[in-house]
């Protein structure tokens, strides 16, 4: 494979993508081998659960239509029974004619007979679609527990690095780390410049992982953000009043009238939303700021509607590139394709933005803007400032980054086959193009930091955005305060350590609710104000700190299987035993693992 990426379109298409379903076949097979899973027996085994599945979904729909047909019979006998007591003669006021005696002994007569199929044919049918549906349940349950059993040795063979090492290698020139430690993070916020105040209190951690790049490093995260949104409450009030008309023979009249009145009230409500990004850092063009967004005129394709609004664009930017009496610097390439399509018009430093985006930069940019087929076009906002990079893709919005190998574990063989591989693909194809803006420029994979170029080995201690993201593994609702009725943000801090185990503190930031009313005036029918209730919630924050601890394992070799997900005895099973944690409270992520204190 290439150690160097020149084009990330051609590159992912011609090389990258079926070398890497390749790589997971073979990944896949290798695993299977060593599990030693019958394919065969595996398939017979799902084929009959197919089958237990299908009958019994056959049982329950012939079980519920034994019921409907029993309560409609027992309807019919209560209405049979009342009819022969003469009540439903009484309802149609049919008198002592004759007629009364037809209606009594029809209703016992239909009673009986109704009671009569009811005992001998309809609850004996019921009671046997019941013993079937519990029978077929039984037996569907056994038949998955043995599927399971079956495939529990390929199921504990799934690791969370699995991916990594797939990508490793694919494409040698992405180096994944097992986590994010705070050496990593040190240099992105020491030497890069990215900034902790970023992470406020009104965002947590979902999940983050961490890399470089020919020693130039990157980190993705996935963040939860709390934000303040206008709520809509909206209430009622029914309002009668008396009115007076004549009519046509001058006698006056009384109506009453009545009308609903609907008033709204807004006030601010937390709202919670996930957000993926990409940082990246490189000494390349250290002075250079800039920023792009989508456009959409990438995605127009090459139509006439499509062609005048790239011109019209063209014809901004020629305008905005000679107006020399303000302060911008922006001077307009020979690339016009790029200039319109990138649309970076804020770049402080026209040299270094130049010796950047090369015209070999600019033409791989164009291209993977265009590109819809095997990327995903022009879908991303790029923000430069001086060292680092923020990329904010919207195809990796809603696709969770998370590597659980939980995820693999079922007792189907070719369905944990196909999930794997499909899995995998789209994993690599979303960090592949995620990366792919960056990998767009030559001198960003040409430059090293003095630090990859000298030696050097980050501290092994995880840094806070694996606590924020163990805290959330855990969930929010073992953290947060009792009286809080939203989501929580958890931040996370460091309190102690002893040896590779350290005490997190984790803080629940959310908010609790009070009940209010507030009254509007509305104008109602009755030529009158009215003065209508609306309730809304006033949300008040609450906090609460509890912690956890959390322990990183000894660094350990590629392709290793001594630590697997779950098993009868593993390292951190003795661990656990030792430090006197169940499974049941332990969470595990790649090389960390933690458990609720």
């Amino acid at each position: 494979m290439p150690e160097e990426i020149y084009n990330p379109v051609s590159s992912y298409r011609d090389t990258y993508k079926d070398a890497f379903r390749l790589a997971a076949e073979e990944e896949f097979q290798r695993l299977e081998s060593a599990a030693n899973v019958d394919a065969a027996e595996n398939a017979a085994r799902v084929r009959e659960i197919n089958r237990l599945e299908a009958e019994l979904n056959s049982a329950k729909s012939h079980q519920g239509c034994m019921t409907t047909i029993v309560t409609l019979m027992v309807i019919s006998i209560i209405v049979g029974v009342l009819s022969g007591l003469g009540f439903v003669a009484d309802a149609m006021e049919v008198y002592d004619d004759g007629t009364r005696d037809l209606y009594a002994f029809g209703g016992f007569g239909g009673a009986v007979v109704a009671i009569l199929l009811l005992v001998s044919w309809v609850l004996p049918a019921r009671r046997r679609a019941v013993e079937r549906t519990q029978k077929l349940e039984n037996e569907l349950y056994e038949a998955k527990e043995a599927a399971w059993e079956q495939m529990e040795p390929l199921n504990q063979r799934f690791d969370w690095d699995v991916t990594a090492r797939l990508i490793k290698k694919v494409c040698p020139i992405l180096n994944i780390d097992p986590y994010f430690t705070s050496g990593r993070l040190n240099e992105l916020e020491g030497h890069f410049g990215w900034s902790r105040s970023y992470h406020g209190d009104d965002r947590s951690i979902l999940f983050s992982q961490s890399g470089d790049i020919v020693g130039n490093p990157f980190a993705f995260g996935e963040e939860l953000v709390q934000t303040w949104e206008d709520k809509v409450y909206t209430g009622y009030l029914t309002i009668h009043w008396t009115e007076t008309y004549t009519d046509s023979e001058g006698k006056s009249h009384e109506v009453t009238r009545s009308e609903t009145l609907v008033a709204h009230y807004t006030a601010p409500a937390p709202e919670y939303s996930k957000r993926s990004f990409l940082i990246y850092g490189n000494d390349a063009a250290p002075n250079l700021c800039f920023s792009r967004k989508p456009t959409g005129l990438a995605n127009d394709g090459d139509g006439w509607f499509s062609g005048m609004r790239k011109r019209h664009a063209l014809k901004k930017l020629k305008k905005f590139s000679e107006n020399l009496l303000d302060e911008s610097q922006y001077t307009l390439m020979s690339n016009h394709d790029f200039e319109v399509l990138f649309h970076s018009t804020d770049r402080n430093d026209e040299i270094q933005f130049r010796l950047l985006y090369t015209p070999l930069a600019m033409q791989q940019t164009v291209e993977l803007l265009k590109d819809q087929t095997v990327g995903y076009g022009d879908d991303f906002t790029f923000i430069k400032e001086n060292l680092l990079n923020l990329v904010i893709p919207n195809h990796l919005q809603g696709f969770s980054l998370d590597t659980n190998p939980v995820n693999y574990a079922t007792y189907d063989l070719e369905a944990c086959r196909s999930f794997f591989i499909s899995r995998n693909e789209e994993y690599f194809r979303q960090v592949f193009f995620s990366l792919a803006p960056l990998l767009c420029i030559p001198l960003y994979q040409q430059h090293r930091t003095a630090k990859t170029i000298y030696g050097y080995t980050p501290g092994e201690e995880s840094c806070f955005w694996e606590h924020e993201s163990m805290a959330n593994y855990f969930g929010d609702k073992r953290f947060k305060h009792p009286d809080c009725i939203t989501r929580c943000i958890l931040k996370t801090r460091k309190r102690a350590r002893k040896g590779n185990t350290s005490t997190i503190d984790v803080t629940a930031y959310g908010f609790r609710g009070i009940d209010r009313v507030e009254y509007v005036e509305c104008w109602g029918g009755d030529g009158q104000y009215h003065l209508v209730p609306v309730e809304w919630v006033e949300y008040l924050p609450v906090e609460r700190t509890s912690s956890y601890s959390l322990c990183e394992l000894e660094p350990q070799p590629e392709n290793d299987e001594a630590r697997p997900l779950a098993g009868p005895r593993t390292n951190l099973d003795d661990y656990l035993d030792k430090i006197g944690v169940s499974r049941a409270y332990a969470a595990y992520r790649r090389s960390v693992f933690a458990w609720m204190d």
